[in-house]
């Protein structure tokens, strides 16, 4: 009988996820940009992922550790291919195109996880690609940032695929207690590399972001510990991206109900976007349910 727990996880994953990109957004206000969060939120998650080392797991081998440290690097070239997405590209491009990530999934599970995939958990997967877009920003893009929208945002959502299929590979030869701590120790150490990248030293974050970004950095944590455990535990890691990108539907609801708690105004964007994301919430439920009755 399939654990209820492996799709309570993802879902209290989404919902995690919605509140820390908003308290991240709210972090990265008054010009403070993308790079010192992003080094402050890898921190924070290799420290707190450090203490699953006390679970145990399997011995430590070369292959397994390089297993790991690789999936982190590739997690980590996500992140730039998705910042690079942001500030060359279309943001109204680029979020759609990230939910193409489920799809790569679905694509590489089979390929390389040995997951098999029923016509019903295709189709949801595809459906909840074209949710995403739905929700995704406004459909208009300047042709100059066309490419870099497309080009580096197919490159994050093959890349966040490629560090879930290598988790759902990988993860059984060390244990998730030593798998995850060495990943994300490898995603903090990388992240050093985007200190040169700084407008202004780390210590110069004003007061406000700081918190914001700490706090953040926290909820992203656990919410990435339940989707990495999910994937690891349950072995359902197309199912597992679609219950996650439920995040969307948080996203809208929580952004009209209590975004101005984190000084957010884009449920001011005009009743023709929102009723348009709902259109593509709606649709999402529809991938959930679909996905779950095909498993």
């Amino acid at each position: 009988m399939r654990s209820p727990f492996a799709t309570l996880f993802p879902l209290c994953s989404a919902l995690g996820y919605t509140f820390a990109a908003l308290m991240l957004k709210r972090a990265t206000e008054r010009g403070v940009g993308p790079w010192r969060i992003t080094f402050l939120v890898n921190w924070t998650a290799a420290i707190l992922f450090t203490p699953w080392l006390l679970t145990g797991g399997l011995p430590f081998t070369p292959i397994a550790v390089s297993q790991a440290i690789l999936s982190g690097a590739v997690f980590f070239v996500g992140q730039v291919f998705t910042f690079l997405a942001l500030s060359r590209g279309d943001v109204s491009l680029t979020t759609p195109i990230m939910g193409t990530k489920v799809v790569f999934v679905a694509l590489f599970a089979p390929l390389f996880a040995g997951e098999s995939l029923g016509v019903a958990l295709w189709c949801s997967a595809i459906l909840t690609c074209v949710a995403t877009a739905l929700m995704g920003g406004e459909f208009k893009a300047n042709a100059k940032r066309l490419v870099p929208s497309l080009v580096f945002g197919v490159s994050a959502a093959v890349c966040y695929a490629a560090t879930d299929i290598m988790q759902r590979r990988w993860v059984v030869n060390l244990g998730f207690g030593h798998f995850a701590p060495i990943m994300f120790a490898t995603i903090g150490v990388m992240g050093c590399g985007l200190i040169p990248l700084f407008s202004e030293p780390l210590s110069a974050l004003p007061r406000t972001s700081l918190v914001w970004g700490l706090a953040g950095g926290v909820l992203i944590s656990l919410q990435a510990t339940g989707i990495a455990y999910s994937i690891a535990t349950y072995n359902e890691v197309t199912l597992t991206n679609i219950l996650y990108t439920t995040r969307g539907i948080w996203s809208v609801v929580l952004v009209w109900l209590v975004g101005h708690w984190f000084s957010n105004t884009e449920k001011s964007v005009g009743s023709a976007v929102m009723i348009r994301r709902l259109l593509g919430a709606v649709l999402l439920l529809g991938a959930v349910l679909l996905g779950l009755l095909g498993r």
